[in-house]
């Protein structure tokens, strides 16, 4: 069967701070939403050819795919209410 699931990249690394203290949040959203979006955590270091990709220049970033579209981003450390606004239009 295939995943039609819209997909969250969380792009951090271990040496960001904020993207340390976003993880918890991020992570949360992928238990709240699993049956209607997939959330995969990237370093973006061990994968700075998808990075650079996804114009990803700022850690913590999420990028929101859908259909292998980027359909939405943020940059820098957000809040949960942000992530809801962002992913809200593309869940079902």
């Amino acid at each position: 069967r295939r995943d039609d699931r819209p997909v969250l990249l969380f792009f951090s690394n271990r040496r960001s701070g904020p993207a340390r203290r976003m993880s918890s949040l991020v992570a949360w959203i992928g238990v709240t939403e699993k049956k209607r979006l997939r959330v995969v955590e990237v370093d973006a270091e061990a994968h700075e050819q998808l990075a650079r990709a996804l114009r990803v220049s700022t850690v913590p970033s999420l990028v929101l795919l859908k259909g292998r579209k980027v359909v939405g981003r943020l940059d820098g450390r957000v809040t949960g209410h942000e992530i809801n606004r962002l992913i809200r239009p593309h869940v079902s």
